[in-house]
């Protein structure tokens, strides 16, 4: 269970980390929206009839086919022009909840409605529609981050820029993606976005660096140690070697890699590299490899407390 020295580049290269939005400079840009995602709230029209006794929001499936599917419009998208006052109760409650997102965009609502109706699922390669959405932040970064700087462009059409809070409720950033200079007038979607074999076979590295990103940000959360500046290029190379060797022992999910992470950074190297019980535990390559790593972890647990009463394993 050796490490490498070198690794791969994870680090997003087209969606930025970002300063906490602020209304004082959304005001200099395009006109500003919040997208809010109905499936998340049941209260978003009450909460803005509280801040706007007109309600000036739209529900994109509203008088599309979406809103006769259960469980109807309502859960579904709904955008609604920011003023002073729902942004503050954006800022405060919706956006760090990921109940939804700013959108920049020039001054047409119609336009840019049209548009959104398009992003509620993706086209596949082999023509099969792909579930998809705003509100999909993973999905959202990794298209981001896949696509070439001109599909990026017709994805986002009329959007000049998009602001989200990435994360969790206990460690995370604001992010925002702007859409590329390409020479070409933005485009309104006429159909759902269709996704090529090449541009589908790009998402797999985005996926695996959002994963790794994802993981580094939640040890360096529950291992302090990694949380320092000088400690960024040792966790990185820790995770690298362990994802590795997580594939060697065919754990495939990323549910069981991120678990395998947490057992390696929280006991010591000599338990891996010494112990027999655990290499038997961990090569059996039959069982699953959630029922691999409880057995794995029930077995550190006791070289732990082996180690501190000075028995012998």
């Amino acid at each position: 269970m050796s490490a490498t020295s070198e690794f791969p580049d994870y680090s997003r290269q087209v969606v930025k980390a970002s300063p906490i939005p602020d209304w004082a400079t959304l005001q200099q840009s395009a006109r500003a929206w919040v997208w809010l995602n109905g499936a998340l709230s049941q209260t978003l029209q009450d909460e803005l009839k509280q801040l706007d006794r007109f309600f000036n929001g739209r529900w994109l499936w509203y008088g599309t086919p979406w809103a006769f599917t259960p469980p109807g419009y309502r859960s579904g998208p709904l955008l609604v022009t920011l003023d002073e006052s729902i942004f503050n109760h954006a800022l405060a409650h919706w956006l760090p909840q990921q109940i939804g997102l700013i959108v920049l965009a020039p001054d047409d609502e119609d336009s840019l409605v049209a548009h959104l109706e398009h992003l509620q699922q993706l086209t596949g390669a082999n023509g099969q529609a792909l579930s998809f959405g705003l509100g999909a932040f993973r999905a959202l970064e990794e298209l981001c981050e896949a696509l070439p700087a001109e599909r990026l462009a017709q994805l986002l059409g009329p959007i000049q820029r998009l602001v989200w809070y990435a994360g969790d409720q206990h460690s995370g950033e604001w992010v925002s993606v702007d859409a590329p200079v390409t020479g070409a007038a933005p485009t309104i979607a006429q159909r759902p976005f269709e996704l090529s074999t090449y541009e589908e076979a790009a998402l797999n590295p985005a996926t695996q660096a959002w994963f790794m990103r994802d993981c580094a940000r939640e040890f360096r959360r529950r291992f302090p140690v990694y949380d320092a500046a000088d400690a960024q290029a040792e966790l990185w190379r820790r995770l690298n070697a362990f994802a590795l060797e997580a594939s060697a022992l065919t754990l495939r999910t990323e549910r069981d890699v991120r678990h395998f992470m947490e057992l390696r950074l929280r006991y010591p190297q000599r338990f891996f590299d010494h112990d027999r019980v655990l290499r038997e535990i961990m090569l059996r390559r039959a069982v699953e490899g959630k029922q691999r790593l409880i057995d794995a972890e029930a077995r550190l647990a006791q070289l732990a407390a082996q180690d501190v009463t000075g028995e012998t394993p």
